[in-house]
């Protein structure tokens, strides 16, 4: 899984058009997963102190995560290449 490619799929195929680490990219990556269903709260607690880009690549992992989990995520590419022990190289999301 690769963050920037899970929000890329979050925003309909767009590429998010904002930075991560501005204003307004964190603001459009926090939209982005609240419209899938993952509301992070204002107060992340002791979380606090994960500077906030991290906070959401996680989220978006967890949003990956609960695809590949359920059979509906995608791959890139589509019929992966396979490593020396048969295991596909691919980014899922």
């Amino acid at each position: 899984m690769h963050p920037e490619v899970s929000f890329y799929a979050l925003a309909g195929g767009v590429p998010p058009a904002y930075a991560k680490k501005t204003w307004r990219g964190q603001n459009l990556r926090r939209s982005l997963l609240a419209e899938a269903g993952l509301v992070l709260p204002d107060e992340l607690g002791d979380a606090d102190r994960v500077p906030v880009d991290d906070v959401l690549d996680a989220a978006a992992a967890a949003w990956s995560a609960h695809r590949i989990a359920t059979g509906t995520a995608s791959r890139v590419p589509e019929t992966p290449e396979t490593d020396a022990e048969g295991h596909p190289v691919e980014i899922r999301y």
